[in-house]
C-alpha cells in the first residue's frame, strides 16, 4: 500500500477544488472494482475491444486521483489489448487486482485523515 498514492498530488487537487475531492475519491472507490469486474469479463471471453476499453477507463480514472502505479499497469493491458490479445493475461490481471486494493485502501486512510 505504501506509495501507492501520491498524497501531494491529491493535496494539490484538493487545494484547487475543495472538499468535492472527498467525493471523487469515494466515487472512485465505489465504481473501479465495477470496471475490474468488466475487465475481467473481458479477458473470460477473449474480448480484445472492450478489455481495451475498460482498461483505458480504469487507467484514466486511477491516474485522475493520483494512483502512482496502477496507471501503468492498466495501460499494459489496454497496450495488449490494443494489440489484439485478450487471454493469457493473468499476471498483468493480477497486478492490477492487487494495485487497485492498494490504491483503494490508500486512498480510505487519506480521506480518514485528511477529511
Amino acid at each position: 500500500m505504501l506509495n501507492a498514492i501520491d498524497t501531494t498530488n491529491l493535496e494539490t487537487l484538493r487545494e484547487i477544488i475543495g472538499d468535492d475531492l472527498k467525493e471523487i475519491i469515494k466515487n472512485f472507490i465505489e465504481t473501479s472494482p465495477e470496471i475490474l469486474g468488466k475487465i475481467k469479463s473481458s479477458l473470460d471471453k477473449k474480448n480484445a475491444s472492450d478489455l481495451k476499453l475498460h482498461a483505458h477507463t480504469l487507467k484514466g480514472s486511477c491516474a485522475n486521483i493520483g494512483a502512482v502505479s496502477l496507471p501503468d499497469l492498466s495501460f499494459k493491458l489496454e497496450l495488449k489489448a490494443s494489440e489484439g490479445i485478450a487471454e493469457n493475461l493473468d499476471t498483468e490481471y493480477m497486478a492490477v487486482v492487487a494495485e487497485l486494493s492498494n490504491v483503494n485502501n490508500a486512498l480510505k486512510s487519506y480521506i480518514a485523515n485528511s477529511f
